[in-house]
């Protein structure tokens, strides 16, 4: 009986392309609500029991359950504002892990472009990353910090003890490629560029004379600068 009469209980199916989801809800006004039960659940539970079998349905409820329509779109509504929230919630969720590690600032909409001195990069941020403003301050600290290194290795070098082969500053030639970015370590004798010039000859490393008695000597004497 209930499939027969389908088209009188059932309603009409609606729906509403959201999301891309295949929800809907079922218009009732012009359906006719089937219930029916057993003699023996009556006697069993009574009328008020959950007792009464709707077409259309696989348990069985009580009376007021029974005749409520619980697909309708009102509903479907809440199922849709239960899947925007968990999208709004997600959304957020990828929002804090893009917090800026510099300033703390957390992004409304996840960036799309990356300013750089090469001008605009697509890319996606991604967590430890930084917002525009800061991405842009760093690469100029960097930039600032990359040409004030060399200058300062560069004085650094220059007040060290000469090159013991060009008796030239150990740093080398200024503006050289091979100039240090960095002050000279303290076991360092020769310049870049007398130390290559002893590789393309294959001659090795530098080796300096045993010291006289008399450097000895001085040297236990002597200051530690010296």
């Amino acid at each position: 009986m209930a499939d027969l009469s389908a088209d009188c209980w059932r309603g009409r199916w609606c729906r509403e392309v959201r999301d891309y989801n295949d929800d809907g809800w079922r218009e009732y006004d012009d359906a006719v609500p089937v219930i029916a039960t057993t003699l023996e659940l009556l006697a069993e539970q009574g009328r008020l029991g959950s007792v009464w079998w709707r077409f259309g349905r696989s348990s069985r409820h009580c009376l007021i359950e029974a005749l409520e329509n619980p697909n309708n779109r009102a509903a479907c509504d809440l199922r849709q504002t239960a899947r925007e929230d968990e999208q709004h919630q997600a959304h957020q969720e990828l929002m804090d892990s893009l917090v800026c590690i510099d300033c703390g600032d957390v992004p409304e909409e996840e960036s799309t472009w990356e300013y750089g001195r090469r001008g605009q990069v697509e890319w996606a941020r991604r967590p430890g990353g930084r917002c525009r403003p800061c991405h842009q301050d760093r690469e100029e600290r960097l930039a600032r910090e990359a040409e004030e290194q060399p200058e300062a290795a560069r004085v650094a070098n220059a007040v060290l003890r000469p090159c013991w082969t060009c008796r030239g500053s150990i740093g080398g030639k200024e503006g050289s490629k091979l100039e240090p970015r960095e002050k000279a370590r303290p076991d360092r004798l020769d310049c870049p560029e007398c130390v290559q010039a002893r590789a393309a000859e294959d001659l090795g490393p530098l080796m300096l004379p045993v010291p006289t008695k008399r450097e000895l000597v001085a040297a236990l004497v002597s200051i530690p600068d010296e």
